[in-house]
């Protein structure tokens, strides 16, 4: 059913741009508190990379393609995303005189209070914190988790609500490509938006960017080209400080009592039907002592793709990675490319494995693929246990802000005529040295509570190189439109809002000062909601500055797969 709303009606009160995790919850949230919205989105209700997200990557070893990191669709990147939620850590919020640059304009009871709503959205469990039975020393924290989405693809759950929505008004293909401003400059006007019927100015009362960290960046530098003293200046904050995690394996654990694996593993929190997973961390006063970064550890399966393993189980499931089709149904992409490594695959040796390992290997392989797809919730991964306790250990760490790691503009520009960005994200010495001396804490912690202990699978002289072979990211894009109280060092305020630009808000994981060692997609649906409330407690002050909305019409329509067309042709 078509519901056309044009933008020149006084009931239209906000645009948002970008149907992903946080642009859905930001929608949701305004329409829950009786507000209409407009949202714009770049992509259809089909899955496919567009060309306008590419982007010149300064350093492949660094930074995944943008194909892998943006999904320009109605659902945005929650279609690759695997559904990990964790909010951030007490010791992120701190000031940390060896982390420079990572002051927040705020504390953690800004966003807490979000936390049931966000994990509702995110069908996920609310429970971050499960008490590990036994007590412990030296720092070593068991107790915290990571919650895991039902069902990751949200807009399987939520696309008839929005379809069938009286207050969210949806337009596809609808890609947004500058913005104008008032004659003082002191308010957005309107958003130039290009469209299968051609292009047009988008007015609003309020206008709020949910593109993802990259895209967000990439189009304020954009607009920054036409208005030079926006967002900081040229050369400023804006692009500035661009962050993800470094992550990767460069130890085993070996556990004193194999058993302990089976709180190590996923598990169904049943009160919610949701997995967690326990994580090595340490204490935010320890980390504060040794003045190290914050870091997640867990256990995990060896390299899939290394043969060496010797598991026909874990042989069995490479060959099914292998193959695209059965692997890109396994696993989302970028996930499933980490499993698979290098090519030429090692096929032969593989093959050996699964045929020699057969008969275990049959019944795990049977566990898995029941557990993913069979089961529901079903089960985000898995870990294949062995009788002598020894895993390969994941490390997940904060990176540090960095002013030279940044999105600039390519030369190169899209179909629509918008210059690319360019990608230049870069690791720290501090990075990689955080990284090395957890490894070193988290072994002396494990032996003092009798966990068990850890080996490096390289020599110590090759750490260093080790890690920084692994420093790499893409998919949480974080600092590069960070938030602070002075414009001259940041992009928005602690409401999110832009620096001198009354209605433009910006709901992205690019406004984090730190990186914490959590990915960003729960503490950004925080941020939606918080500023969703915000938004509404301007009511009274909407009322009363009122903008004019004139201009050509343009009407949106609550789309079934129909497209944003002109007026007259609806």
């Amino acid at each position: 059913m078509l519901k056309p709303i044009s933008s020149n009606d006084p009931s239209v009160e906000f645009c948002l741009v970008g149907t992903g995790p946080v642009g859905i919850a930001l929608a949701l949230e305004l329409e829950r508190r009786g507000h209409d919205v407009l949202v714009l989105e770049s992509g259809d209700i089909e899955v496919k990379f567009s060309e306008a997200s590419g982007a010149e990557i300064v350093d492949p070893h660094r930074h995944v393609s943008m194909d892998l990191a943006v999904c320009r669709a109605l659902g945005g990147t929650s279609w690759t995303w695997g559904g990990r939620c964790v909010p951030y850590d007490a010791v992120d919020w701190m000031q940390r005189d060896f982390v420079p640059e990572s002051r927040w304009p705020f504390g953690p009871e800004e966003v807490t209070r979000w936390t049931r709503r966000a994990a509702e959205i995110l069908n996920c469990g609310e429970r971050f914190d499960v008490p590990y039975p036994s007590k412990l020393i030296d720092g070593l924290n068991l107790d915290s988790v990571e919650c895991w989405s039902r069902r990751s693809q949200l807009m399987l759950d939520r696309r008839e609500h929005i379809l069938r929505s009286e207050r969210i008004r949806l337009s596809l293909k609808t890609t947004v490509t500058g913005m104008n401003f008032s004659p003082d400059g002191m308010r957005v006007e309107s958003l130039e938006v290009s469209t299968p019927s051609g292009p047009f100015q988008v007015r609003a009362r309020r206008f709020v960017l949910a593109m993802g960290g990259v895209e967000t960046t990439r189009f304020l530098l954009n607009v920054q080209q036409k208005w030079p003293a926006r967002f900081g200046g040229i050369d400023g904050p804006l692009g500035r400080y661009y962050m993800g995690h470094i992550s990767g394996k460069i130890a085993s654990v070996l556990l004193d009592r194999p058993r302990d694996i089976k709180e190590l593993d996923f598990k169904l929190d049943a009160s919610v039907g949701a997995f967690y997973r326990r994580r090595f961390m340490f204490s935010a006063e320890a980390q504060l002592r040794h003045r190290v970064l914050n870091t997640a550890f867990w256990p995990d399966n060896p390299a899939f793709y290394d043969p060496s393993h010797h598991s026909g189980v874990l042989s069995a499931v490479f060959l099914a990675l292998a193959f695209p089709p059965t692997g890109r149904r396994l696993l989302p992409e970028g996930i499933r490319l980490a499993h698979t490594g290098p090519r030429p695959y090692p096929l032969g040796a593989h093959m050996r494995n699964a045929v020699l390992g057969a008969p275990r290997a049959t019944a795990d392989l049977y566990k898995i693929l029941r557990d993913r797809f069979l089961r529901k919730p079903r089960k985000p991964g898995f870990l294949v246990s062995n009788s002598g306790g020894c895993y390969a250990l994941h490390y997940h760490a904060e990176q540090v802000p960095n002013l030279h790691s940044r999105i600039t503009l390519s030369r190169e520009r899209d179909s629509f005529g918008v210059a690319r960005a360019r990608v230049d994200l870069r690791y720290t010495d501090q990075d990689i040295e955080s990284v090395i001396d957890s490894h070193r804490l988290l072994d002396q912690a494990l032996r003092a509570n009798d966990i068990g202990r850890l080996s490096f699978i390289y020599p110590e002289k090759q750490l260093r190189d080790r890690v920084y072979a692994q420093a790499a990211d893409g998919y949480h894009q974080v600092g590069s439109t960070r938030m602070g109280t002075d414009p001259r060092t940041s992009v928005v305020d602690s409401d999110l809002r832009v620096h001198g630009i009354a209605n433009l808000f910006v709901a992205s994981s690019s406004v984090f000062p730190s990186s914490g060692q959590a990915n960003s997609t729960f503490l950004a649906v925080t941020f939606a909601l918080r500023l969703a409330e915000h938004l509404d407690a301007q009511r009274e002050a909407r009322n009363a500055d009122a903008i004019p909305l004139s201009g050509p019409p343009f009407d949106f329509v609550n789309a079934g797969g129909t497209l944003a067309r002109p007026c007259g042709d609806v």
